[in-house]
């Protein structure tokens, strides 16, 4: 497939935008081609730079099918440095990944030997962002001179992204974890030094110690919600039943099981935010748990009390700003307009999102919803990943 045809892809997050990857002599080389590609279907315009030992590791040819550009595999009187990284340079990151101990000690005591260090000096010494993703054996990382040049590159400025510790290595971290950091690096921080939280995802309410009452929802719009206040630069916890497969900076997962340890953890943390986004599917009932296995019977007849408001409780405590979601099954537009809007008084809500669920948007990738602020009123439907921005995008421009 031509690269025409992937380009933003999956979505417009880095178009625009052009990267400089280095790639060095870790065996996790071979994933800087699935890297490349994965920007590229962001919106990224990637240019490779490879150290002659990553070149031993993947050839460049097949790194230039994954970015349709030339190769830099060394520094030539094009001075491709100053091009990408100097002052004037049109790149706007540079990414080391993989990064083997090698590199970064040398990036860290200004030592250009290599077409990755000699960008790596450009950039730092012309101020451009610089991101770098190491792949090493755990004992190189836990070395005292490795650990001193990352906490010195660290002070610089330069960002790191924490690698997956297995098998006694520190493994390149997940393809999807670097892409999210660079957004983050290269977005926009309008929600910079502001404190989100967000719940996320069904609860679930045990019947007894195996069986629990739950519901459809995948958690999808609370997560991307969460991730799209992140990557403006927003600490940001997430109260959910379904955690991310990776840890960020600057994102705290809150697990959850049940209504009342979604309220307990929402309480506990509300204290210092300035946003609550209520976006979480919580049990409305809640049965009476069973310390043993109910018997199999032909007929159960359960008894069920009314769970606690989340967003209620919240709002005793919270004066902040407030983003509210409002569910409902076979109303009409007009219905669901009214209802939002009365919801939206009753629960103090700066902003209220509401939807029929009854066909997409509990469980599924895409929804269809009602936007109200105190300015406008939008309907919105796609990709709940696409909608989740439309959403963050008004709520910062309508309501703080």
């Amino acid at each position: 497939m031509h690269l025409s045809q992937i380009r933003a892809s999956k979505s417009r997050k880095l178009s625009g935008k052009k990267i400089v990857l280095g790639i060095t002599g870790s065996i996790a080389a071979i994933e800087a081609v699935k890297l490349a590609r994965e920007l590229v279907r962001r919106g990224a315009e990637v240019h490779a730079v490879m150290s002659e030992a990553a070149c031993r590791i993947v050839h460049p040819n097949a790194v230039e099918f994954a970015t349709d550009n030339r190769v830099i595999t060394e520094i030539t009187g094009r001075i491709e440095h100053v091009e990408l990284l100097g002052v004037d340079g049109v790149a706007d990151l540079l990414l080391v990944a993989p990064a083997t101990a090698n590199t970064i000690a040398k990036i860290a005591s200004g030592i250009d030997d290599t077409s990755v260090t000699t960008m790596a000096t450009t950039a730092l010494g012309s101020g451009k962002p610089v991101m770098i993703a190491p792949a090493m054996h755990e004992s190189m990382m836990n070395n005292p001179a490795i650990a001193s040049a990352i906490e010195k590159l660290r002070e610089a400025g330069v960002e790191f992204v924490e690698p997956r510790y297995e098998e006694n290595k520190a493994k390149f971290a997940e393809i999807e974890k670097i892409c999210l950091q660079v957004e983050r690096k290269l977005c926009r921080k309008s929600m910079d030094g502001k404190k989100v939280v967000v719940t996320s995802g069904p609860t679930m309410e045990f019947l007894d110690p195996i069986r629990y009452i739950t519901n459809r929802s995948s958690g999808i719009m609370g997560y991307e919600i969460a991730l799209e206040f992140w990557r403006r630069g927003a600490r940001v916890t997430l109260i959910t039943s379904k955690p991310p497969e990776f840890d960020l900076p600057d994102f705290k997962t809150v697990k959850v099981v049940s209504v009342k340890d979604m309220l307990r953890a929402s309480l506990d943390e509300v204290g210092d935010a300035d946003v609550f986004v209520s976006s979480a599917a919580a049990a409305d009932f809640v049965p009476e748990r069973k310390e043993s296995k109910i018997k199999t019977a032909e007929k159960l007849i359960l008894e069920l009390s009314c769970a606690p408001k989340i967003l209620r409780e919240v709002r005793k405590v919270f004066d902040g700003r407030v983003i509210a979601f409002k569910a409902e099954t076979g109303v009409s537009d007009e219905e669901l307009e009214k209802i939002a809007l009365e919801k939206m008084k009753t629960d103090r809500a700066d902003m209220m999102v509401a939807n029929d669920v009854i066909e997409r948007g509990m469980g599924t990738e895409d929804t269809r919803v009602l936007l109200i602020t105190p300015r406008r009123e939008l309907w919105v439907e796609g990709l709940k990943k696409d909608v989740s921005e439309k959403i963050v995008d008004l709520f910062i421009s309508d309501c703080l």
